[in-house]
């Protein structure tokens, strides 16, 4: 049993204070390969760690000048891992670095911490979707990113051999099924209404997607399982992206100067943002990405991490959002899309509540002519049901909807009208696309979070569906 426990623990006993020296416990525990997804590390506040019923304190510990504190391991050679976990007590916003070894090569990442009584952080190791596995522990550092003066207090650091996830996942309930790509920030990117034979059909080469659209169209059926979401590069999806400061080393979009701009799915070179987190349950997803700068190249992931749950609940896709920024840039106003939705362009009239009377069977308004937003002038829409929808080209016709709670302004418009040519649309260049907007200012270290609601069917139903959640 000691035999084993060696193998499998090595707890090292510290506490990290900035501006003060104080003495407590830090834990390190090697586990085997953890396949499921309650990763709970155990290690409790009190004034000693106990981790299978042994105390350990073995760490060399040193603090600069700057504040910068190092924890050495006195045991560094580990059992293979590839995600980690930090248990600690912190006031302040905290970078850290890992330095580890994968094989023979040397490897530093970092990672940040929040404010938190008793918090935990949990993280993939860079490249492990690619099957990166690190063997050593060399050391990690651990500094303050908006204090000098305060501390943090670490309790444990629990290493883990995770078994490496699909690059799709997918959950599936009542008349949905729902996916998010790994390679793309964990962004959503797949939403398909398994009830309401939706078809793609060619008409004339060009796609049409409707419930029974092949009788609707007199055509052959091209495609019956139809995925709504448009995830035909990083800048799709339905995805969280946040726009900051030029008052920054910023890049060039469109030969245009572009501001700090957050983006879960990636950047403009179709490079992936980090996976840090990923929990997966029978009908929910957790996702948790470090995103790339949408302008810079893949070298300047952000200094951020975007959480989402998405999850599937009566017959619509929940999906909660969460944004924390630890750049320190300075604070900018800027219209933000919460959230960015791009949905497949044969779904293309767009469809809203124009009236005052909101939730009373008021007629709705077509917009069946939209074109690029850019060149439309970046027309804005105004729903006070807080839901719009892109449809196919009937008033009856099948579709897709958004509904973000509290929220009346829609930027929409459609880029390529009429000409999606792929039998999977969604991995065509047209899209239809919808921005809830809301003018707020970007600020580091001030979590900002929101939640929307998709609906799928005609807009009756879309409708009625998005009405229960009000009531």
């Amino acid at each position: 049993m000691k035999k084993v426990l060696k193998i499998i623990a090595v707890v090292l006993a510290i506490v990290v204070v900035f501006g003060a020296v104080i003495t407590a416990p830090y834990g390190i525990s090697f586990l085997s390969s953890q396949n499921d997804i309650d990763f709970n590390m155990d290690l409790s506040f009190g004034e000693n760690m106990i981790f299978d019923g042994e105390n350990y304190k073995k760490a060399s510990v040193s603090t600069d000048e700057n504040g910068v504190t190092k924890i050495v391991p006195e045991k560094k050679s580990v059992e293979w891992f590839n995600y980690y976990g930090v248990s600690y007590k912190s006031k302040d916003y905290v970078k850290g670095t890992v330095c580890y070894n994968a094989g023979l090569k040397e490897k530093s990442e970092n990672f940040f911490l929040e404010p938190a009584e008793k918090g935990e952080f949990f993280s993939f190791i860079d490249n492990c979707l690619e099957g990166t596995k690190a063997n050593r522990i060399n050391y990690i550092t651990l500094e303050p990113v908006n204090n000098k003066k305060s501390g943090i207090t670490v309790k444990g650091i629990a290493l883990f051999n995770r078994e490496i996830p699909e690059n799709e996942i997918f959950v599936e309930k009542d008349n949905l099924k729902v996916g998010i790509d790994l390679g793309w920030g964990g962004a959503l990117s797949y939403v398909e209404d398994t009830n309401s034979s939706v078809e793609a059909v060619s008409v004339d080469g060009k796609i049409k997607v409707d419930s029974n659209a092949g009788k609707r169209y007199n055509a052959e059926v091209v495609n019956s399982n139809v995925n709504l979401i448009n995830r035909n590069d990083t800048g799709r999806l339905v995805q969280q992206s946040y726009y900051g400061t030029l008052d920054y080393d910023f890049g060039v979009y469109m030969e245009n100067d572009w501001r700090y701009n957050p983006v879960q799915g990636g950047n403009q070179y179709n490079d992936p943002s980090k996976i840090v987190d990923l929990r997966v349950s029978e009908n929910s997803i957790y996702i948790k990405c470090r995103p790339l700068d949408w302008a810079k190249e893949k070298e300047y992931i952000t200094p951020s991490y975007m959480e989402a749950t998405y999850s599937i609940e009566d017959g619509l896709v929940h999906a909660s959002c969460r944004f924390v920024d630890f750049s320190g840039y300075p604070e900018a106003e800027s219209s933000q899309e919460i959230p960015a939705f791009y949905c497949i362009e044969p779904l293309n009239n767009f469809v809203y509540y124009k009236g005052d009377k909101p939730w009373t069977g008021g007629e709705l308004t077509y917009e069946k002519n939209l074109i690029f937003w850019p060149d439309a002038g970046y027309p804005h829409f105004y729903s006070k049901e807080n839901w719009a929808a892109f449809t196919g080209e009937f008033d009856d016709s099948f579709g897709i909807g958004l509904y973000v709670p509290g929220e009346e302004e829609f930027l929409t418009g459609v880029y390529m009208r009429g000409e999606t040519t792929n039998e999977d649309p969604s991995r065509d260049g047209p899209t239809s696309y919808i921005a809830v907007t809301k003018t707020r200012t970007f600020k580091s270290f001030e979590p900002y979070e929101y939640e929307y609601y998709l609906a799928t069917g005609d807009t009756t139903e879309i409708r009625e569906a998005f009405s229960k959640i009000e009531k």
